[in-house]
């Protein structure tokens, strides 16, 4: 069924036209209309002939004539999620305890929010349709999930029912015009080693549009009793990965790789544009190098409070954060400190700020009344609310005095409440 119109911008095309709220776009010069990928690619002709159903039911068609300045202005009801067919013995949300915010256990793998919003898919969902679309509409580019491209291991990571070459579709994609990022997810004892030197061997090879390989370890939590027996990447794995990846173009490796390999966090440079930056890859690098440029700022407006700030971080950035602390401590002695905060929800191998919950911060962060707590604005999402659902504003209020809210990059900082 077509999707209903949720809203019409004012002043748009489709404000000064016949379509209303709650109408249903059934075709726009011939072509189905079946969510805001297919709107937008063809409202791109010069003449619009749109079919379309009212909130009665009853089929109308109009003909809008295109107008470069103006927005068509037509905003869907938001497009049911499509989900994982696999049943990856590695799946982080299938580890995940209980009372989080319900969004989070849905198994996205919907092609359309990976060319929208960079999540990344594995593309085992698929129909020709799907593979067709994507060309015709130069779905550029796509994040797709590899973690390896032997076939046989890769049917055992992510147990698809099915046959699978993720290689041969990558390949068709490729030659069909279709650029992607991929991650591979390493898994120690599984796609390591020769398994991941054969598969950067595929992924950079000319044939191949990837423009970017993320590696990144695989993510355990303490909820793993009746799952895949796994083990965390080490210390003497993790140097060994780095090694592997270097002698390819276009790799990347996360972060938290190189701090467990206890290597430094490349240059800048290293970097290129940061393609792969939301998967945990230059992170740190960014985020110095921002503090580079803003350290002045920021200190001048933490100096307009006369409360002390208390950085608030997990295991993996507290070495950086608390560096940082330092520097502006040296400037003004005792203006800040830094706490890491050990994650009991998920597990201690759990060390990212993004998956911190406000149970565990306040259990173990106990503040001074002239003590202003600072976090990284991962740990909140869109709507303000912490992991486990708490708003923003009742974590203030915990706390008893303003909370100070830094973009993970620290380009953008503020004083809440």
């Amino acid at each position: 069924m077509p999707i209903a119109i949720k809203d019409i911008i004012d002043g748009s095309l489709a404000d000064n036209s016949k379509l209303s709220i709650h109408d249903r776009i059934i075709s726009i010069n011939g072509n189905e209309i079946n969510d805001f990928l297919d709107l937008q690619f063809y409202t791109a002709d010069d003449i619009l002939k749109i079919i379309y159903l009212d909130n009665s039911g009853i089929e109308h068609s109009l003909e809008i004539r295109q107008d470069w300045e103006t927005p068509f202005g037509v905003i869907f009801q938001e497009p049911k999620c499509r989900t994982c067919a696999n049943d990856c013995i590695f799946c982080f949300v299938d580890q995940m305890p209980n009372n989080l915010r319900k969004t989070l256990y849905i198994k996205d793998d919907d092609y359309r929010f990976s060319f929208v919003f960079g999540n990344f898919i594995t593309l085992t969902n698929l129909s020709d349709k799907d593979i067709s679309r994507m060309i015709e509409q130069k779905l550029n580019p796509l994040y797709i999930s590899v973690h390896t491209t032997n076939p046989v291991l890769h049917k055992k990571m992510l147990r698809y029912k099915h046959n699978f070459n993720i290689i041969e579709k990558l390949r068709f994609l490729s030659k069909n015009g279709i650029e992607f990022h991929t991650q591979i997810v390493i898994i120690p004892g599984w796609n390591d080693g020769k398994e991941l030197e054969h598969t950067l061997i595929d992924l950079t090879s000319p044939e191949i549009n990837s423009l970017s390989v993320g590696i990144v370890p695989v993510g355990l939590s303490k909820f793993r009793n009746s799952l895949t027996p796994l083990f965390p990447v080490n210390s003497k794995q993790a140097v060994q990965i780095l090694r592997v990846s270097s002698e390819f173009p276009r790799t990347y490796c996360s972060d938290e790789i190189y701090l467990l390999a206890n290597e430094k966090i490349p240059p800048e440079d290293f970097y290129d544009d940061y393609p792969q930056l939301e998967n945990g890859i230059g992170m740190i690098r960014l985020l110095l190098e921002n503090w580079k440029i803003n350290k002045n700022d920021f200190v001048f407006d933490i100096q307009t409070k006369s409360e002390i700030i208390v950085f608030i971080t997990g295991k993996l950035a507290y070495s950086t954060i608390s560096g940082i602390s330092d520097e502006i401590n040296q400037l003004h002695p005792q203006k800040t400190r830094t706490i890491e905060v050990i994650n009991h929800a998920f597990g201690e191998n759990v060390t990212v700020a993004g998956l911190l919950n406000a149970s565990d911060i306040l259990d173990q962060v106990k503040l001074e009344i002239n003590e202003i707590p600072a976090f990284s604005s991962n740990i909140f999402n869109e709507d303000d609310l912490t992991i486990d659902g708490m708003s923003k504003e009742k974590l203030k209020q915990l706390f008893g005095n303003q909370l100070l809210v830094i973009n993970e990059e620290f380009d953008e900082w503020m004083f809440f409440g």
